[in-house]
């Protein structure tokens, strides 16, 4: 009796010890950072739509995670809900785990676990396995960064729609500090800035270095009047280092993966109200700078990042030469005008004229003179 207990002690210690060490090695080769490249059925590939229904927030994108060896992970397209024509980032840090054959990621939307199987997972290769026998393929990313590119600030901002679009400016520099601007339709709309810890601008960086953004277009290679538009602007050595907008989720992957959380990081943080004369008279929703019959219409994080640095202006006593005007709506529906040179900014208060010091003159240090064109009709 007692050898045959000790049988069945060192098997199922046997056992548990093979499990163990399954999972182990499991979890060595899936760590790291894997992104969906095609579904197999019958060894041709299929249109991945037939598995993978995209929704309105993420178009046709698809996914990619990042497993960690404390059983956490990162859906890359991370999970929303939809309340009152808005949507709630819920994030896309959640959890994992591995039972008998099958791989469960927790579903941050509905709290419940998704579960696929495993048919194979290699050192570049995690194949999964639905109940239709469709094979799902993601391949490891071993992505180059450079090392040497690095910025001071990176803006997202994103433009009306043919819808209730959430039009926003969200501004984060290499210090922590943030500053949003919810202009319509979001969950919080007003003016608000936090200090972070400088690892949370560091993280969006690399993301967004990941999608090799000096190979990147800076403009969609097609119109969509209706759609909306995200524009990302990155400031180096304090100008405008290159600007790159989304229209219809025409950029790679990696870049919507990284502007996504920056956009709606506004949900994630406590945000503090930015209150003051000077940040009502420089909240302009488009800035274009005309001179004579012609203009330089600058793209929406371009505008919110010169908002910013009017933020951080001098009111001061200085004639200049009001070679250019800015034409804007102000909040009570009026049209207002602001007279620049490039450097000083003048507008009307109450009769008074108001000049403000930028210390530089923006369209020279951000090489805009060339991109100034006969201005349309409307305009």
């Amino acid at each position: 009796m007692k050898t045959k207990l000790i049988t069945i002690l060192l098997t199922a210690f046997f056992l548990v010890s093979c499990k163990t060490e399954k999972d182990e090695r499991f979890r060595n080769l899936i760590c790291g950072e894997w992104t969906f490249v095609r579904i197999e059925k019958n060894n041709k590939t299929i249109n991945s739509d037939l598995v993978f229904r995209p929704t309105l927030m993420h178009g046709h994108y698809k996914n990619g995670y990042v497993f960690f060896h404390d059983n956490s992970c990162e859906d890359k397209l991370g999970y929303f809900r939809r309340e009152n024509c808005k949507w709630i980032f819920l994030g896309t840090k959640t959890k994992y785990k591995i039972e008998e054959d099958s791989l469960k990621v927790l579903n941050l939307s509905d709290s419940t676990w998704k579960s696929t199987k495993v048919q194979s997972i290699t050192s570049d290769t995690l194949t999964l396995v639905t109940k239709d026998s469709i094979l799902i393929k993601f391949a490891k990313e071993h992505f180059k960064i450079d090392k040497n590119l690095s910025f001071d600030k990176i803006i997202v901002s994103s433009s009306p729609c043919n819808g209730p679009c959430g039009i926003s400016n969200t501004s984060i520099d290499k210090n922590g500090k943030v500053i949003f601007w919810g202009q319509h339709n979001n969950t919080l709309d007003g003016l608000f800035t936090l200090a972070l810890k400088k690892q949370v601008f560091s993280k969006i960086e690399q993301d967004f270095k990941k999608s090799d953004i000096d190979k990147l277009k800076e403009e969609p290679d097609y119109e969509c009047s209706d759609c909306q538009t995200i524009s990302v602007t990155f400031i180096k050595d304090n100008k405008i280092y290159k600007t790159i907008e989304d229209r219809s989720h025409q950029v790679p992957v990696e870049f919507y993966w990284a502007y996504m959380p920056l956009r709606f990081l506004y949900q994630t943080i406590n945000l503090k109200p930015l209150t003051g004369k000077k940040y009502e008279q420089f909240s302009i929703s488009h800035i274009g700078f005309k001179f004579k019959n012609q203009i330089c219409v600058l793209k929406k994080s371009e505008q919110f990042y010169l908002i910013t640095e009017l933020y951080n202006s001098k009111e001061v006593s200085h004639d200049f030469n009001r070679k250019y005007i800015i034409q804007f709506w102000d909040k009570d529906d009026k049209l207002r005008k602001i007279y620049t040179d490039g450097r000083y900014y003048q507008l009307k208060e109450t009769d008074k004229p108001i000049t403000f010091d930028l210390g530089y003159n923006f369209l020279e240090r951000n090489n805009l003179y060339s991109k100034f064109r006969k201005k349309y009709e409307y305009e």
